[in-house]
């Protein structure tokens, strides 16, 4: 009990006189959980998103740029005054403080002008990490250190809500209010300044590549309009669709010419062929040639006004003209078909057909012959002219494609930014909306200082001190292994405890040891005296005491094992090997034969083999005989004689661990004997295993010391008597 009463003096003693603790409290409004938002699809409660919110906050109250600007708004407070303040600070925390600022910090300070004192106070203190304000804000100043005041502050959420309370303590009611309110001050603006610098980051960004993007689009645009120009294109798409029409209809009127020019040219062999040799001589003259030549070239302007490929305002345009030609190619026809008439005067051929429907068809057919000969030279030319035109489309095709695809991807670029700097935007907003953190409530002036937490430090201490005298005494018991107890003995050993013995401690006044070694004694007689009863009458009952190890305390044991059986009326016979003399006062009732260690103890079969010089009359005279043997771990012991005596005894000392020598000496005794089983006395036992056997001792306790025993025996309704 000692070392608790200890650690509560000294407890008591070193919180005497401890500083009064003031606290102040503020609550804020953060509105991460249930706050306005302008992102109206997205109105769902996120657990994770607001737990990230509110331990963002935590850390930045809690960081050292905070408190470092903290505690350096709180000393410019200070240096301000003319002198203490009650509100703001005490007159001895003032004081102290102007005893350690130097004088070129003093001249720092512009009276009535806050933020230039600051300001200089920062540039001071930035200088370098030697000056004073560097080292009051790093050091361990109590009021001015960041962390000093990270100590003292306490931040915690309430509950789910939107409100976190934060609180700190201060042994000056005026320091403490006024931290707290810079503390609150100064962690909304950085909170504000850092969400809002965040987002106008980001929405810069977009404006720039937005701005990048648009000039793209714009050259890429640009590019398109000038192709365009230079190869003069309205609407490519619509123009190849035109072309392509235009050559289908080309095509569809070259197979329709080509099918007259080739009907009429075999119509005219088959007509030429009816003709005699003068119709033939007369239609291939020159005067008819050149007609027919000066109708083929008509037909040949005409088809070149007339053709379907041109559109519809070109042949517009050549109406007239083709009027003129017409009426030419009239009279030409007219001109050939006169001079056919005039020339032939027969009316039959040799065959006896009429030649006159022959010429009238063979005239239909050349100028149907000319005409489509005239429409094939010119669909030939105008078959040079798509292939140019197919030419020049072609590549521009591709071009056209690769301008459109380059146009498409900076317009999507453009959309995609577009669409990310309004996002931005909202975000943007979002964020101002919450980081408009507001005090709901202002930090308080604390008028008394909290309960004194002396009485509970010196509880602490006193149960610390017995946790720690029991928790040492409890590992130190795990730690021994020693025997110690009659349990441990029979548990390591293996055999039966019969008979445990005190260690004596004369020293010692608490404890009546003769009581304890008076029972002990009697015990153990006892014992002896119970098993004469089980033995054949008219024999001495042989008792063996033998140990594994020496030191064992055997003689001790015996000396008064001896003297209470003769101070009961009991003769005793003691056969050891120590020649020193016990000291026993029966000297009538006692007798001691001592014998000598050696070889020869293997061989004993009987007691009376010990009587080497037979100075016994008989054995018989005595009612116990104690024999005493030496260590059987390092001397020889009567294997024979071990059989046949009556009760074996192993004496083994409390306070020593059982080895493996023990075990396998006891185990060599047990097989080379077959005699009773042996049975255990302890001796050497702590005083307070002997409870188990007497009771509770006689000791001097007090009512307290009694309790505590009562407590951890659990005997709570124990008495000392009936009434």
């Amino acid at each position: 009990m000692g070392i608790p009463i200890l650690l509560v003096i000294l407890v008591f003693f070193l919180t005497k006189g401890q500083p009064k603790v003031y606290d102040s409290k503020t609550r804020i409004y953060t509105g991460f959980a249930s706050g306005s938002t302008i992102e109206l699809e997205n109105t769902r409660l996120e657990i994770n998103k607001t737990n990230i919110a509110y331990d963002n906050l935590l850390n930045l109250i809690r960081s050292r740029a905070t408190l470092e600007e903290v505690s350096l708004r709180l000393f410019t407070q200070h240096m301000l005054l003319d002198g203490p303040d009650d509100r703001i600070i005490g007159k001895e925390k003032y004081a102290e403080l102007m005893k350690i600022v130097p004088k070129e910090v003093k001249d720092l300070v512009v009276k009535g002008d806050y933020d230039t004192t600051y300001a200089n106070f920062l540039e001071y203190k930035n200088k370098d990490p030697y000056n004073f304000i560097y080292e009051l804000i790093n050091l361990n100043h109590p009021d001015y250190s960041y962390e000093k005041i990270m100590g003292r502050i306490s931040v915690k959420r309430v509950l789910s809500s939107d409100f976190v309370d934060i609180s700190f303590q201060s042994d000056d009611p005026g320091v403490c209010q006024n931290t707290l309110l810079i503390l609150t001050h100064t962690f909304i603006k950085l909170n504000q300044t850092m969400k809002v610098n965040q987002s106008d980051e980001v929405v810069n960004y977009f404006k720039k590549e937005l701005k990048s993007s648009t000039e793209r689009l714009k050259e890429s645009e640009a590019e398109l309009l000038n192709f365009n120009k230079n190869n003069k294109l309205m609407n490519y798409y619509e123009q190849t669709k035109q072309i392509a029409a235009r050559k289908e209809l080309f095509e569809m009127e070259v197979r329709r010419v080509t099918q007259l020019y080739y009907g009429s040219q075999a119509v005219l062999d088959e007509l030429e062929q009816k003709l005699n040799t003068y119709g033939k001589r007369h239609v291939n003259s020159k005067k008819v040639l050149e007609l027919r030549d000066k109708m083929s070239k008509l037909n040949f302007d005409i088809v070149m006004l007339t053709s379907s490929v041109l559109d519809s305002l070109q042949r517009e345009e050549n109406k007239d003209e083709v009027l003129k030609l017409k009426s030419e190619l009239s009279d030409v026809k007219l001109q050939l078909t006169k001079s056919l008439d005039t020339v032939f005067n027969i009316d039959h051929t040799t065959e006896g057909v009429g030649s006159t429907p022959i010429l009238e068809e063979w005239l239909d057919n050349t100028i149907q012959y000319e005409s489509s000969k005239a429409e094939l030279k010119v669909l030939d030319e105008k078959r040079l002219e798509f292939d140019q035109i197919y030419a020049q489309f072609a590549p521009l095709g591709a071009t056209m494609k690769r301008l459109e695809r380059k146009i498409n991807i900076a317009e999507q670029e453009y959309l995609s930014l577009l669409h990310s700097l309004g996002l931005a935007k909202l975000k943007q907003q979002n964020a101002e909306l919450q980081t408009n953190i507001k005090i709901s409530e202002i930090p308080n002036f604390p008028i008394e200082a909290n309960p004194s937490k002396r009485l509970i430090l010196v509880a602490v201490a006193g149960i610390m001190g017995f946790v720690l005298v029991a928790s040492t005494i409890l590992i130190l018991a795990l730690l021994d292994n020693n025997i110690n107890t009659a349990e441990r003995a029979e548990e390591k050993i293996g055999l039966k405890v019969s008979s445990i013995f005190p260690v004596i401690n004369t020293k010692s006044k608490k404890i009546d040891f003769e009581y304890l070694k008076n029972k002990a004694v009697i015990a153990i007689s006892r014992n002896i005296i119970l098993n004469q009863f089980k033995h054949e009458s008219g024999k001495p009952v042989v008792n063996m005491l033998f140990s594994t190890q020496n030191g064992e305390g055997k003689t001790f044991i015996c000396k008064h094992l001896i003297s209470k059986l003769c101070e009961l009326d009991y003769k005793i016979l003691h056969i050891t090997d120590d020649t020193k003399d016990l000291g026993v006062e029966y000297t009538k009732k006692y007798k001691k034969l001592t014998y000598t260690i050696g070889d020869h103890l293997y061989k004993i079969a009987s007691i009376d083999e010990f009587d080497r010089d037979g100075t016994l009359k008989s054995f018989d005279d005595f009612d116990f005989i104690i024999l005493e043997l030496p260590s059987i771990i390092k001397h020889p012991f009567p294997v024979k004689l071990a059989t046949v005596v009556d009760y074996t005894f192993l004496v083994v000392r409390a306070n020593r661990s059982w080895s493996d020598a023990d075990m396998n000496a006891l185990k060599l005794f047990n097989d080379a004997t077959t005699g009773p089983e042996p049975t255990i006395i302890l001796n050497g036992v702590k005083p307070i295993e002997m409870e188990a056997v007497l009771g509770d001792l006689p000791k001097d306790r007090s009512r307290f010391r009694r309790g505590v025993k009562r407590l951890i025996q659990m005997r709570f309704f124990t008495k000392s008597s009936i009434l």
